[in-house]
């Protein structure tokens, strides 16, 4: 325990009471000025600091000022370290900076500080002089003790299996969290992507095998915990640009229903827990890829797929017609080859899970 006490602001040392012959009157030589005293008391040390500036105009060259700090209770007393003014060192300004520590005691408690001083002056030293600093230190303040028992200690909250999983994967959510369906969803989702012009689910295609495996692993272990269990599954379902916009649509929608299929003959979730959506052709999914890339012409691709409409008129070309001229086609050729695979797939967006007697 740590206790600190200010004891003063300032006070003044009379070091050396020196005669003088003339008069017999008793100037004031040696006088020290101390401020800023504190007291800590640490555990099992005592810490003393303060700072200590002589009177320049009464300090002579070859005075030496020795002060010892001093703490007693009328019986004992332990001193600190004693520090030394040479006069012949001092010069303005000077102020000195005092830190030292003493093994605590008991008896020290509610003592009193307590400044010895001498002077020397060639070959004389003047009689020891003490300047007592007013009030008691170390006093401790009425402590109230309490006794911390097991139920008082901090619990750690207990996580459900789905609390658990869902600080690893991303795809898992509590219900309370469920947005409406928009693109931004589709952060941390698991996509399993199909081939061109295909709704089947093909295992052994691409990264579906370990992917599948994440999805049902994952539902399994929420379903078959008694904590928590799966609400309810959002799938959306996408193609690819090539092809017809109706088309293009159909695919959507029956590879969203693929992996439906596929996780309901997989896991023991409810054919009402799953919500499927046809997001037709994946243009945010290809925005973002193109956006994320450093593939030529860049920046006119990203305005096509911005600016111009997915279905042409008379007097304007169709935006995948506008991707197909731009440059002889080499840009779409580039994305067809490495973006487009990506975008034909079925991704669970979301899998929500809710807890069971989570207290």
């Amino acid at each position: 325990m740590k206790h600190t006490i200010i004891i003063i602001s300032f006070f003044s040392i009379l070091a050396l009471p020196h005669v003088h012959a003339a008069t017999g009157k008793e100037p004031q030589r040696g006088r020290l000025s101390i401020t800023q005293i504190q007291v800590r008391n640490t555990g099992d040390s005592i810490e003393l600091s303060f700072k200590c500036a002589p009177d320049l105009l009464n300090v002579r060259k070859k005075e030496r000022i020795m002060v010892t700090p001093v703490i007693s209770d009328g019986i004992n007393q332990a001193k600190f370290p004693p520090f030394v003014i040479a006069g012949k060192k001092v010069k303005a300004p000077f102020i000195l900076p005092y830190d030292a520590t003493m093994k605590y005691e008991d008896w020290m408690k509610g003592s009193v500080l307590t400044f010895e001083s001498s002077v020397k002056l060639c070959a004389k030293q003047a009689m020891l002089t003490t300047a007592t600093v007013d009030g008691r230190i170390l006093q401790d303040p009425d402590v109230e003790i309490v006794e911390i028992t097991e139920a008082d200690k901090e619990v750690e909250p207990v996580l459900t299996t789905a609390e658990k999983l869902s600080q690893d994967y991303g795809f898992l959510a509590h219900i309370s969290t469920r947005p409406e369906f928009n693109e931004e969803n589709r952060d941390k989702s698991v996509s399993i992507l199909f081939k061109l012009g295909s709704s089947a689910l093909l295992t052994d295609y691409e990264d579906n095998d370990r992917n599948l495996d994440l999805l049902v692993n994952a539902i399994n272990q929420i379903n078959n915990s008694s904590d928590s269990r799966i609400a309810n599954i959002l799938i959306a379902g996408y193609a690819s640009p090539e092809g017809a916009v109706s088309l293009n649509s159909t695919f959507a929608e029956r590879r969203a229903c693929a992996l439906k299929e596929y996780l309901m003959q997989n896991t023991q979730v409810a054919t009402n827990s799953f919500e499927t959506i046809n997001g037709g052709v994946d243009w945010p999914g290809l925005y973002h890829m193109v956006n994320e890339s450093d593939m030529a012409d860049k920046e006119t691709v990203l305005r096509i797929i911005d600016s111009i409409p997915v279905k042409g008129n008379k007097e304007r070309k169709s935006r995948i017609g506008e991707l197909m001229r731009l440059k002889g086609g080499i840009p779409y050729q580039y994305m067809q080859k490495y973006f487009f695979p990506k975008l034909r797939s079925s991704t669970c967006i979301k899998v929500f899970y809710e807890n069971i007697n989570n207290k």
